[in-house]
């Protein structure tokens, strides 16, 4: 028979953390508390009024959390909190450590209610999902670093495309778990104007300020978290431009080389071909004569090219 991950009880109440619940677990659950535990379909809902929604004096709310370290892949958890005048209780279908380290850390002095736990949660999900944008801060302040104050140039084109690749790579993982950091800010934010709102029991002033600061951190960071991105979009275009730029300057080159080539090219073929009357080739100086012409068809385009200013 499987049982919740951990129950906590409170001055007041009780926490149960349910991770990855079957249906005999949900159902025992429901029978506790007189509420239905959604399953992983319901969680993923993306309509506001599956979201957040109320029965009776239970609020049913659902938000993805971010989860996964520095370097590793962001995703997104769908979690559900059910808040119960006397009893709070977090369900998800994938492991994430944040709940249990908060657990360990319950002050029940402090955190008497499950709404005082509710609002724990949510300020520890708000500073995880703050040091993710520092960190996306400092990713992005490297690769600036190495786009606009590394000599790449004098290390060759092919280390310079290469390096420019990887800084690309980096900054779309960053761009992926920025935007995801938004999502889950949009959710975050309104699950905690909707427990401000509907919760009527439980919510003490103390408490009610606490989600109140959630909600104001959460609009703070939006705002970094845009100019985070205007920045990490910046960067792309940056390094995209520079990697078109160098490939341009190639393509450059061969076009000069192949310019340059053709009037010698020229000469050569028809100096080549086997007719029988040819006076160039009974001139004793008939070999150097041909020579310096193909060295001036060739020596003429580049020296329009330099007076263009094109090479």
């Amino acid at each position: 028979m499987r049982k919740p991950h951990f129950e906590l009880a409170l001055p007041e109440g009780d926490w149960l953390e349910l991770r990855d619940p079957d249906d005999e677990l949900r159902q025992r659950i429901e029978e506790r508390f007189g509420i239905e535990v959604p399953n992983l379909s319901a969680l993923g809902e993306i309509e506001s009024s599956s979201r957040l929604r109320m029965k009776g004096k239970a609020l049913i709310m659902t938000a993805p959390l971010l989860a996964g370290g520095a370097d590793e892949q962001a995703k997104l958890i769908p979690t559900g909190f059910l808040l119960l005048p006397r009893a709070l209780i977090t369900v998800h279908y994938t492991d994430y450590p944040v709940f249990e380290n908060i657990a360990a850390t319950i002050d029940r002095q402090e955190d008497r209610t499950p709404a005082a736990v509710l609002a724990r949660l949510l300020e520890a999900v708000v500073d995880h999902a703050s040091d993710q944008l520092e960190t996306v801060s400092e990713q992005a302040a490297s690769v600036s670093h190495t786009i606009f104050y590394t000599d790449l140039q004098h290390r060759g084109l092919k280390i310079e495309t290469k390096q420019l690749g990887r800084s690309i790579i980096k900054l779309g993982r960053a761009s992926e778990r920025v935007s995801r950091v938004r999502y889950m800010f949009l959710s975050i934010g309104r699950l905690a104007k909707f427990v401000i709102d509907r919760s009527e029991d439980g919510l003490n002033e103390k408490t009610r300020a606490r989600l109140q600061a959630v909600a104001h951190d959460i609009v703070s960071l939006d705002e970094f978290e845009i100019s985070l991105s205007s920045r990490i979009q910046f960067l792309l275009d940056a390094a995209t431009s520079l990697i078109s730029i160098r490939q341009n300057d190639v393509v450059k080159v061969l076009t000069v080389a192949s310019v340059v080539g053709i009037p010698p090219v020229l000469l050569v073929g028809i100096y080549g071909m086997n007719f029988r009357f040819m006076p160039e080739l009974s001139w004793p100086w008939g070999y150097p004569f041909a020579v310096s012409l193909c060295l001036i068809s060739g020596l003429l385009p580049y020296l329009w090219f330099k007076w263009r200013k094109w090479i």
